[in-house]
């Protein structure tokens, strides 16, 4: 893993993660914590008469596991501070039962902290992608990331 302090952060700076597979443990555990049991996801007699034809991963599972293989990666993982906001995001394909996902970033904004001398703000554009390459989920996340002690 590279260093990751914001100032060894650059525009354009790439990465992707593992991959991994989604299930029906997956599914059915956001579902409990969450609260959100719909059908969709968790019948397969109502998503089979669905438009989709199957169950899929909640959008919000799906955003979520895009952020945690990310962090999975190593990326920011030793100088994030916080999460601040999400923006643009776009579920663009449903994600199966047993679909295998991947996460990639791309580094598209860097400012300073106008709160925090000691941090600055990376902004990184995320997709989720199957095998196959088709896209499911991306969106842009800023981060709060610690700058190189003095």
């Amino acid at each position: 893993m590279s260093s990751d302090w914001y100032e060894d952060q650059i525009i354009g700076s790439s990465g992707q993660s593992p991959t991994r597979t989604i299930t029906d443990h997956d599914i059915f555990g956001f579902g409990g914590i969450t609260g959100d049991m719909a059908e969709l996801h968790t019948s397969d007699t109502v998503a089979n008469a669905s438009h989709f034809g199957t169950r899929v991963a909640h959008g919000m599972l799906s955003l979520s596991l895009m952020h945690g293989l990310v962090v999975r990666s190593g990326r920011l993982v030793t100088s994030g501070m916080a999460v601040l906001g999400w923006s643009q995001i776009k579920f663009v394909a449903p994600v199966p039962v047993g679909t295998t996902v991947r996460a990639e970033w791309e580094t598209i904004g860097l400012r300073e902290s106008a709160s925090r001398p000691d941090a600055g703000i990376v902004t990184d554009r995320l997709t989720l992608t199957n095998t196959e390459g088709t896209l499911l989920v991306t969106g842009d996340v800023a981060e709060l990331v610690r700058r190189r002690p003095s």
